[in-house]
C-alpha cells in the first residue's frame, strides 16, 4: 500500500544536506553506471523505503523490491500486488545497504540514498547521495582491489578525498545534478563490498584519516593524482600539463618487482616503422632510422623519442597503441618490434603498487604520502584554502 508523504522523507532530506554542506567535507553524489544507458533498475533489500515525487505530491512505500523503468517525463515504479506509479523522480533509501541492478544486469551493493529521474526519454539517470566516508570506501574497494593493507586503504582514502575536493564542481558546473561519476572519468566507485569483513576494515581504514586532505605549501588542495606502477620512477607533472612541485619525479624502488612493473607488447615491424617515420618526419624504407627506431633504448623516463631535430612525445605513442606506460624500449623481432616497458598507467603521483610494498615494509599513511607527494602535508578538509 502506497502512503502520501506530508513530512519531507529521511531520504530526501539527506540529498538536501548534500547541496547545503558545502563548507565541511560535503556529501557526494555519484553518477551510477556513467558509460552506460539504463532503461531499467532493479533495487532489493531488507525494507527499503521509495519515495516517489509527482508535482507536489509525494508517495511513499516500504517495501524489499522495486523496478523503475522510463515513463513519458518522468519514470514508471513497479510495486508488487499493486498497479504502476508514474513519478518526476524517486529517492530509495534503507537502513542497511541494498542492491540495484543497472545496465548489463550489473549488480551494486550500495550504501545511502539513490535518486533515480529520466535522463531522456528513453533511458535512467541514477545518483547515488553519501557521505564523502562511506564513498571512499567504495573508491578504495574499487581502486585498489586485490592490494589490501591497512595503511594502504588509509593514504588511499585521504588521496581520493583530496581528489574529490579538487574536482567536486566539474559535472556541476556542466549543468549535471552529481559532483563525480563512478567510472575513470572520476575516480572507480562500485558500491561496498558484499562481504562484511572487507567492509569493516574498509571502514576503519577510511576513518584513519576521516576529514583529513594534502594540501601544498600555500594550503590549497594538491592535485592528488595516482597511477597502477611507476616501473621505478615517477613521472613529473609537466610533461603532462604545468609543473606542480607536489607531483615531480621521484626514484621509486618500492615499484619494482610488482605485478605491474614490466610488460611487452608487439607490433608489425612495417606498420610500426611507416607510422615512427610519419611521425618523425622521415623515411621508413632509410637503414638508419630503422636501425634507430628497432633498437630505441629508454634506460630512465624520458618526455620525448628524438631523432634527427624531429621529435614526438612518448604519451603520444603510448596512447596511439594503448601501451601500458611511456616508459618502454624497442627490440628488432623480425616481422615484429616488441616493446619492452615499465609501469601501469601516466606515473604522476603515487604508485599504488609501491604504496602496497612500503606499507607492507612498515611505513605509515603520512610517510607514503610524504614520498609520493614531497612538500604536501595534512590538514582537516575546512582548513584548506580556494
Amino acid at each position: 500500500m502506497r502512503v502520501p508523504c506530508k513530512s519531507l522523507h529521511v531520504g530526501f532530506a539527506l540529498l538536501l544536506a548534500a547541496c547545503s554542506a558545502m563548507a565541511e567535507v560535503p556529501h557526494v553524489r555519484v553518477r551510477l553506471f556513467s558509460g552506460s544507458n539504463m532503461t531499467q533498475i532493479l533495487l532489493s533489500g531488507a525494507s527499503m523505503e521509495l519515495v516517489a515525487y509527482r508535482g507536489g505530491e509525494s508517495l511513499m512505500w516500504e517495501r524489499n523490491a522495486y523496478q523503475i523503468r522510463p515513463g513519458q517525463g518522468g519514470v514508471v515504479v513497479s510495486v508488487e500486488g499493486e498497479a504502476d506509479v508514474a513519478a518526476d523522480s524517486v529517492a530509495v533509501s534503507a537502513a542497511q545497504p541494498y542492491y540495484l541492478v543497472g545496465a548489463r544486469s550489473t549488480k551494486r551493493y550500495l550504501p545511502g540514498v539513490v535518486v533515480i529521474r529520466p535522463r531522456s526519454s528513453a533511458y535512467l539517470l541514477a545518483v547515488n547521495v553519501l557521505s564523502m566516508d562511506d564513498y571512499l570506501m567504495g573508491v578504495v574497494h574499487a581502486e585498489l582491489g586485490r592490494l589490501e593493507h591497512p595503511q594502504l586503504w588509509a593514504a588511499q582514502a585521504a588521496v581520493a578525498r583530496t581528489w574529490f575536493a579538487r574536482n567536486q564542481r566539474k559535472f556541476f558546473d556542466q549543468g549535471e545534478c552529481y559532483a563525480v561519476t563512478d567510472d575513470v572519468q572520476s575516480q572507480v566507485y562500485h558500491g561496498w563490498p558484499v562481504d562484511s569483513a572487507r567492509r569493516a576494515r574498509l571502514q576503519a581504514a577510511v576513518r584513519e584519516t576521516s576529514g583529513l586532505v594534502l594540501v601544498d605549501e600555500a594550503g590549497r588542495g594538491i592535485e592528488a593524482l595516482f597511477h597502477a606502477n611507476s616501473g621505478g620512477q615517477t613521472m613529473p607533472s609537466e610533461w603532462y600539463f604545468s609543473p606542480r612541485g607536489h607531483l615531480q619525479s621521484v626514484p621509486d624502488s618500492f615499484s619494482l618487482n610488482c605485478p605491474q612493473t614490466y610488460w611487452t607488447k608487439s607490433l608489425d615491424k612495417e606498420a610500426f616503422l611507416t607510422q615512427m617515420a610519419r611521425w618523425l618526419k622521415a623515411s621508413s624504407s632509410d637503414s638508419e632510422f630503422r636501425s634507430f627506431v628497432c633498437s630505441y633504448q629508454q634506460p630512465v623516463r624520458a618526455e620525448y623519442l628524438n631523432y634527427q631535430g624531429q621529435k614526438i612525445r612518448l604519451r603520444a605513442i603510448r596512447e596511439h597503441y594503448k601501451l601500458r606506460s611511456t616508459w618502454f624500449s624497442i627490440e628488432d623481432a623480425g616481422s615484429t618490434v616488441v616493446l619492452h616497458g615499465r609501469g601501469y598507467g601516466h606515473g604522476i603521483g603515487l604508485s599504488q603498487e609501491g604504496a602496497h610494498v612500503m606499507a607492507q615494509k612498515g611505513y605509515s599513511a603520512a610517510q607514503i604520502m610524504a614520498f609520493y607527494y614531497p612538500g604536501t602535508q595534512l590538514v582537516p578538509w575546512e582548513a584548506m584554502q580556494p
